[in-house]
């Protein structure tokens, strides 16, 4: 079958791929349309296999809010300028799309979504084949909203970390009040990387490794204790650290509004909750993404 100009750029307007490549797919394949469309992505996920081993430390943290849910997903590239390349940012409002049109709990949930008739995909494998770097979706979350709850949400140096908070509130305020201090939170997580809410979601294996690391620290100065006395040391240790790596536990961090140097949890409650005539203010979930990691 002969090969018309008009039948590649009808494959390169189904598929974005260059007109060479459309070319050459339309001729190992007889000039069947389907057939090239589905080695074009056929050969994307060799792209993908091949470059697999690439670090793919660049992209972008992509956050969405609906009136029900807020959600936050990587996707990642490996080279900078490519966070910002047509089909890549196509590509990324596609899946904010599917996030906020259809029920998505996962990667694999967000690849298979179809939007506008195409599969997310599909699409990623055709844009893995123009731009030929490791380019794929690495984490999703999500978060459901309550009656009472509000989000914050923040964006730090162009989707380099992403935030997203929930704060639960008893009582009546104005809700961009409630937003506004939610993304108050939502940069203090940006900022200090909490890695659990509060003391009981920490995981059993970090506290395990801070006590170790606390008593090989006690040790090691040659001022150890009695051995009656050295848990007692290990575990004031291992508190101190808790109070960096937890989010409602850690000093607010905004000077001119918190000068009593109060933890977030108290912050929320003793000072926002008072201003806004709350009767409870805290923090109950956060998402917080950085990319690369």
């Amino acid at each position: 079958m002969q090969i018309t100009a008009s039948l590649v750029n009808e494959l390169r307007q189904k598929t974005g791929v260059g007109m060479m490549q459309c070319k050459k797919a339309l001729t190992e394949t007889d000039g069947d349309m389907d057939k090239a469309v589905e080695l074009l992505r056929k050969q994307g996920a060799a792209v993908a296999a091949k470059r697999a081993d690439k670090a793919a430390k660049e992209g972008r943290i992509y956050l969405i809010e609906t009136a029900d849910k807020a959600a936050a997903f990587e996707l990642s590239c490996e080279t900078e300028p490519v966070s910002n390349n047509d089909d890549f940012v196509a590509l990324a409002n596609m899946a904010v799309k599917a996030v906020e049109t259809q029920a998505i709990a996962s990667v694999d949930d967000l690849k298979n979504a179809v939007v506008d008739g195409k599969k997310i995909n599909d699409v990623l494998q055709d844009v893995l084949v123009k731009i030929q770097e490791n380019i794929d979706f690495r984490k999703f979350a999500e978060m459901k909203k309550t009656a009472n709850s509000v989000f914050g949400v923040y964006s730090h140096m162009k989707g380099k970390i992403g935030v997203i908070t929930e704060l639960a509130y008893e009582g009546s305020a104005d809700e961009a009040a409630l937003k506004a201090a939610a993304k108050d939170i939502a940069m203090q997580a940006a900022a200090f990387a909490p890695v659990a809410l509060n003391d009981a979601a920490v995981p059993a294996e970090t506290i395990e490794k801070e006590k170790e690391i606390a008593k090989a620290q006690i040790e090691a100065s040659g001022k150890a204790p009695k051995p009656e006395f050295l848990q007692r040391q290990i575990d004031g240790r291992v508190a101190k650290v808790l109070k960096e790596i937890v989010l409602e536990d850690q000093e607010f961090f905004m000077s001119e509004k918190n000068p009593k140097k109060l933890s977030v949890k108290d912050y929320l409650q003793e000072v926002v909750a008072k201003q806004l005539g709350l009767s409870s203010l805290k923090v109950v979930n956060f998402i917080r993404f950085e990319r690369g990691n």
